[in-house]
């Protein structure tokens, strides 16, 4: 599989040409575009989250820890005095670094659920659900924010994937094909409901449209 450095290298040159591909197109703005090159930035992390200490895991908990004290700050900011809001948003920052990540660490394993292409989808469909019901974007852009998501994702078990593949000697490593996992028996509830929650996210967020100019 592939390692931290290369990982990450690939999703931010593929995100940067997606993103410029974009811009010449005139479909989005260059705020937008620095956000969509996060996303999938971002995305390109995501399959290691469920490895223990790892640095992708570390990495991406510190900023849902952030995401968390700025959601309090922003959505509560109304409800309550500053201290206390301040105190809230720092209670939610650190039980998102230490007890959820602890928790999450726990109950997954590495090269499991979130190896797969399902995983992959569901997380092109919650960036879409982010998106509308929370940062209230343009459903253009919101499905564009998705999409580099989704491929971000992609991206990361295409690498693994390759990196299974010893080229030298024409031969497969042992992790050959767990990287693009669409079922496995040993798991079938975890991905029986995985494809659940996917059916449900298709039903219920809205379409994306045939061609509207991106508002963020």
């Amino acid at each position: 599989m592939a390692n931290f450095n290369t990982h990450i290298t690939v999703a931010a040159a593929g995100s940067f040409v997606a993103t410029a591909i974009c811009m010449q197109a005139g479909a989005v703005t260059q705020g937008q575009a620095a956000a969509l090159f996060s996303f999938g930035t971002i995305a390109g992390l995501l399959p290691d989250i469920d490895s223990d200490h790892s640095i992708p895991a570390q990495w991406i908990f510190r900023l849902f820890s952030l995401a968390t004290a700025l959601f309090i700050l922003f959505f509560f900011q109304a409800e309550m005095g500053l201290w206390q809001l301040l105190a809230t948003a720092a209670a939610g920052a650190i039980c998102m670094r230490f007890v959820i990540l602890k928790i999450f660490t726990h109950l997954t394993t590495h090269r499991g659920l979130f190896h797969s292409l399902p995983a992959a989808i569901l997380a092109g469909l919650a960036m879409i659900c982010i998106g509308q019901k929370l940062m209230h974007w343009s459903l253009s852009f919101t499905w564009l924010a998705a999409a580099f998501v989704s491929s971000g994702y992609l991206l990361h078990l295409l690498l693994d994937e390759l990196f299974s593949v010893n080229l030298m000697g024409s031969s497969f490593k042992k992790s050959f094909g767990t990287a693009l996992t669409i079922f496995s028996r040993e798991s079938w509830l975890s991905y029986l409901l995985l494809y659940i929650a996917i059916a449900i996210a298709i039903i219920l967020l809205p379409l994306p449209p045939i061609a509207t100019p991106l508002q963020s």
